[in-house]
């Protein structure tokens, strides 16, 4: 879905993002694109492409005029943080860890080989909400993601969430989960993970996460898109660090390189000032 490819002179191409779709047309060096989009809460598990396709109807034509022989569909982290929330206050304790994988909605740009932007689109609309005051906080992406840590030596839910095998839930919280697991189970998102260690003295309280993407990169998995790994610690010292890991999928095929100068600091200072605002430090 996300490797470079020779178009066909005025043949419509269409990819299917899980409920929204992106349609690319190139003669010449006229190139011709068309979107639409979809509520992110109305996502579905269907994504396939460049298939071809007929002219889109009823919708916009964007237009742009550049050389070039091969186009591709790339996925990019949006440049506001992602904000989501816990199902229920999470208390992590000294000395342990908890796990959290999140699905985040991507901006998609066709692009050529020399990285130039022909198009670029928001499939998925999401809210902007604020974390923090208006004057020091940001505006976010709010994503209706509820968060499940996952702890070591836990089976995990969504191996046991299977419609032959149910397993016995609070009705509303099994939906729940179920929901979670549709989100993870989509190829138009980045599966992203977050891991939050607590080598404090004082237990942290985790009631939302504010993901900022400024030092993520994003890979591509088979057709599946993943990203760095965010560790958030608090440390002995009471200072709260963030992290990016990038060793899990350094081998993979890079579709998104984070920029790294002078970024590293802010990542930091962001990350302390909303993980004070959480855990009430």
């Amino acid at each position: 879905m996300w490797n470079f490819f020779v178009p066909k002179e005025s043949q419509w191409y269409c990819w299917k993002l899980d409920g929204a779709s992106l349609w690319m047309r190139k003669n010449g060096e006229e190139w011709r694109f068309a979107a639409s989009s979809i509520p992110f809460k109305q996502i579905q598990n269907d994504s396939a492409g460049p298939l071809f396709v007929d002219a889109p109807s009823e919708l916009s034509i964007a237009f742009a005029v550049a050389p070039g022989k091969k186009a591709a569909l790339r996925p990019h982290p949006s440049t506001a943080p992602y904000l989501v929330s816990a199902r229920n206050d999470v208390k992590i304790y000294p000395g342990t860890e908890a796990q959290f994988d999140i699905a985040l909605p991507p901006i998609f740009r066709i692009e050529l080989e020399n990285g130039l932007s022909l198009f670029e689109s928001l499939p998925f609309v999401t809210p902007y909400t604020w974390f923090g005051d208006k004057v020091s906080g940001d505006l976010c992406l709010s994503l209706p993601i509820e968060l499940d840590p996952q702890c070591k030596n836990e089976q995990g839910y969504f191996e046991r969430i299977d419609s032959n095998n149910p397993i016995s839930l609070d009705p509303i919280m099994q939906e729940s989960l179920q929901r979670a697991a549709q989100y993870l189970s989509c190829r138009s998102l980045i599966h992203c993970k977050i891991v939050v260690k607590n080598r404090s003295k004082e237990p942290l309280n985790v009631k939302r996460l504010a993901i900022f993407t400024s030092l993520m990169n994003v890979y591509q998995k088979q057709d599946n898109l993943v990203s760095d790994t965010v560790i958030i610690t608090a440390a002995a010292d009471d200072s709260l660090q963030t992290n990016i890991d990038d060793s899990a999928y350094k081998n993979l095929p890079k579709i998104h390189a984070a920029p790294k100068t002078g970024l590293n600091e802010l990542l930091v200072m962001k990350g302390v000032s909303f993980l004070r605002s959480i855990a009430g430090l």
